[in-house]
């Protein structure tokens, strides 16, 4: 169900990628593509990475604030920074972003060796954090999908940033280095791709769900980047070694091309997969000798909510209400919830579950019991 949070969390997302790819490729590029380029233009890689850093770092730690405050109580940061999965994955990954951010300084003398690995493992929050956390062959997948993205995308975008004012020698090397890197990032990229849509999607009609939709814009977007890297790669190249162009003007437009793809994927990953067998959005309307209860039960990023209204027979809100209970279990594990009106007899109840998947769910009314099957996605 569409609400007021989330945009908010479809933001943070794509801030978090745009934030992580622009502080990697800075730091592929500066290492393994192009360190004369690099050495000739530190200043503006340190800006794109020093962005890149804050970005990630202010998605992360905003994020975690924010679903605090989406169940209630900002006070709860801590205990789901310290106590949840999720939380723990945040704070592993404010510790690689320090990590790569002192890699940057130039100071440890095998960075070259120790770069991949905090890469790697900053990846692999993304990777658990997502959609990829339901099984482990999607969360390899979307490893590998993020990870090719970086090396070709992130060493895009810093080429695009420090190519202007570069000689033109050591764009060219560059620029060779990265359109034969392009060919086994791509098809890394298309193999991990097709294998998480084919995981995630029931069924190939893509406008029957908002991810499906979201997913074809992200294609779109795709397809016209790798259109322009075929065009570099057969046309402006061969071209631009013989000095026939001048100008990198169509690389820029690569690189903002792939700045959208950042940002849908952005919106893509906050995006509820398509249920297979149970709903995420349950209507209730429940008639009892007190009142009617009217709300609706839905999932949204991991967080199980219950909106509820206990009206009268002409449909008005009655003055006050009772305590309502709702709890939600999978497996070994249960969690649950009772609350008051927070505004005469209308409520709103929100559980942090641990894992996606169906979840067994009840709403214990007074003198009544509602049973539901919900769809839990992250």
């Amino acid at each position: 169900m569409p609400h007021e949070h989330e945009v908010a969390q479809s933001v943070l997302r794509a801030g978090l990628y745009l934030g992580v790819f622009w502080l990697l490729g800075s730091g592929i590029f500066a290492r393994y593509l192009s360190p004369q380029a690099a050495r000739r233009q530190r200043w503006r890689l340190w800006y794109m990475l020093s962005l890149g850093f804050l970005l990630a770092l202010g998605a992360s730690l905003y994020g975690a604030y924010h679903l605090a405050w989406m169940l209630g109580d900002p006070g709860l940061m801590g205990a789901y920074l310290l106590e949840t999965t999720q939380g723990r994955l945040v704070l592993l990954r404010l510790g690689l972003l320090l990590g790569l951010l002192w890699l940057a300084l130039g100071r440890f003398r095998w960075d070259r060796w120790l770069y991949p690995w905090l890469a790697t493992g900053l990846l692999f929050t993304l990777a658990l954090s997502g959609h990829a956390a339901a099984s482990p062959g999607q969360v390899l997948a979307d490893l590998l999908h993020l990870g090719a993205g970086v090396v070709w995308g992130g060493a895009l975008l810093a080429l695009a940033l420090v190519g202007p004012g570069t000689p033109r020698e050591v764009v060219l090397k560059a620029l060779e280095r990265l359109s034969a890197l392009g060919l086994g990032m791509v098809g890394l990229l298309s193999l991990a791709g097709a294998y998480l849509a084919w995981a995630r999607l029931p069924s190939l009609d893509l406008l029957a769900s908002a991810y499906g939709q979201r997913l074809l814009l992200k294609l779109a977007l795709v397809a016209l980047v790798l259109g322009l890297a075929a065009f570099h790669r057969w046309w402006f190249l061969p071209r631009y070694r013989a000095g026939r162009v001048l100008g990198l003007g169509t690389l820029g437009l690569e690189a903002a091309l792939l700045v959208g793809v950042l940002l849908v994927s952005g919106f893509l990953a906050t995006t509820p997969l398509p249920a297979p067998a149970a709903s995420r959005l349950i209507q209730i309307a429940e008639a009892t000798p007190e009142g009617h209860w009217v709300g609706q039960l839905y999932s949204q990023a991991g967080i199980i909510h219950l909106y509820m209204d206990w009206r009268d027979d002409q449909g008005g809100l009655l003055s006050s209400g009772p305590t309502i209970v709702l709890k939600a279990r999978q497996e070994d594990f249960e969690r649950t919830e009772a609350a008051q009106p927070f505004y005469r007899s209308q409520y709103h109840l929100a559980l942090l579950v641990p894992k996606p998947g169906l979840w067994e769910v009840t709403v214990d009314l007074p003198g009544r019991r509602l049973a539901y099957t919900l769809w839990v996605s992250r």
